[in-house]
């Protein structure tokens, strides 16, 4: 009776909030959960058959999710997923209880959520996920997580509370080193990249997060480096080196805007693989996905077949046809995911457009001095066309100026749109990058004069 109570009052509360446009009811009725009934979750996860994916990380967790869904659902999965990017507890108790009927029932068979990293804690002891993927740490709102050291460390209570598969990145040193929060230590499997060309990897470390060694705390040798501090390590005073990968690109045939070609090893053996994604980054997102769906029983050839026709999530790497011009949506929001949207789509541009759109709400992070450490200098040489906008515009501009680039200064980000398509020749590409909330505001905005669905949070 308790269940189907909560459960009728938290469903009537989220249609309430999205017949009144307040919001997608994303989050309150999960809040009214926490209240009523702190077990509902658990219930609800139980009755999916085939149990629930969780995935957590910095970077990569919606599009990552979208993947995975994509080659679960093609195996015959019905797959239910906070698809709108609600990630913390309250959105992923929501998503369960709008799937739900009175009785705690769902059509779906099976999970998939992305979970923001502070909440894993939270989250995995209530769903007892069968799998957990985490993608890579970086430096990220510094001001809800803390260092790094302390967001594994967070990441690492939710692992040790479940007996969960683990899928993790080898190429990440602390990612890598989760494996010690494992129930079972053979129940951990990795991913990662055996080799990059020379041009599209780099051994600038100059946003490198992590490369100390977590049992010792020595600098960790690193023989190769992909981005940041994702590449081939080894302990020198051999505490800790980097695991072989189960699934891992060995070859890269192909970048460019459209995609990214390339050799996946599975077990020792070589497949031809290809996602309609570009960047080294996304590379990792799509190895993450087929660790845990081949975890997940899902076959080799469904899974490549599902990647190759599987397009970017909202905001990430999405194209956007508006008055005539191509937007290109680029999420970005830490040093390191902007630093790999700068180097694989701008720089190599001829004198670009960019609407750059900074937010300072709570779901980008209060803390905007991460700009600092973004590498904007580099867009000098492409001699880019800047905008600078949204609620921390000011900063921006502030930032550019001291990187040696001019920018135009528009705060509101409807002028700023406006400026940037003005600018633009007709079926030329325009770049925006914005923060999260930005981004949702700037879709909303193109979303009037288009087909183009508004995503509520």
């Amino acid at each position: 009776m308790r269940t189907a109570l909560t459960l009728a009052a938290t469903k009537a509360t989220g249609a309430a909030t999205r017949f009144l446009g307040r919001g997608g009811g994303t989050a309150l009725p999960g809040l009214m959960a926490e209240r009523f009934d702190p077990n509902l979750a658990s219930k609800l996860a139980a009755s999916l058959p085939n149990g629930v994916i969780l995935v957590t990380g910095t970077n990569g967790k919606t599009t990552t999710t979208k993947l995975l869904a994509a080659a679960l659902e093609a195996k015959g999965e019905r797959v239910l997923t906070n698809q709108a990017g609600s990630n913390l507890k309250r959105g992923v108790v929501s998503t369960l209880i709008k799937a739900s009927n009175l009785r705690g029932r769902t059509t779906a068979t099976m999970g998939l959520f992305e979970v923001d990293e502070a909440s894993l804690r939270l989250v995995a002891p209530l769903l007892q996920p069968r799998q957990i993927i985490v993608l890579n740490l970086f430096r990220d709102q510094l001001d809800r997580y803390g260092e790094l050291d302390t967001t594994a460390r967070l990441i690492g209570e939710g692992i040790a509370a479940t007996k969960a598969k683990l899928i993790l990145n080898a190429d990440d040193p602390l990612v890598a080193s989760l494996a010690s929060y494992a129930e079972d230590p053979d129940n951990v499997s990795y991913f990662g990249i055996e080799g990059l060309p020379a041009d599209l990897a780099t051994a600038d470390r100059s946003v490198a997060d992590s490369d100390r060694c977590p049992i010792c705390n020595e600098r960790l040798s690193f023989s190769r480096v992909f981005y940041s501090h994702l590449g081939h390590y080894r302990c020198p005073k051999k505490h800790f080196d980097r695991p072989q990968p189960v699934i891992a690109m060995t070859r890269l045939d192909k970048a460019d805007a459209t995609g990214t070609g390339f050799e996946v090893s599975v077990a020792g053996k070589r497949h031809q693989a290809s996602i309609t994604l570009p960047g080294v980054y996304n590379l990792y997102n799509a190895l993450a996905a087929l660790a845990s769906a081949t975890a997940a029983g899902v076959s080799l050839e469904t899974s490549l077949k599902s990647f190759s026709s599987t397009t970017a999530a909202f905001g990430r790497v999405e194209t956007i046809d508006w008055r005539g011009r191509k937007l290109l949506m680029l999420l970005i929001k830490n040093p390191t995911g902007a630093t790999q949207v700068i180097e694989t789509f701008i720089v190599r541009a001829k004198a670009p457009k960019v609407l750059i759109a900074i937010n300072d709400n709570y779901a980008d992070g209060r803390d905007v001095s991460w700009l600092w450490d973004v590498p904007f200098e580099r867009l000098a040489g492409s001699k880019a066309e800047l905008i600078a906008s949204g609620l921390r515009a000011d900063d921006m501009k502030l930032r550019l100026h001291y990187g040696g680039l001019d920018s135009h200064l528009e705060p509101e980000l409807a002028d700023a749109l406006d400026r940037l398509v003005t600018e633009l020749a007709a079926g030329e590409t325009g770049y925006i990058l914005p923060t999260y909330t930005a981004m949702l505001a700037l879709r909303k905005l193109i979303g009037k004069e288009t087909a183009l669905s508004e995503v509520k949070v």
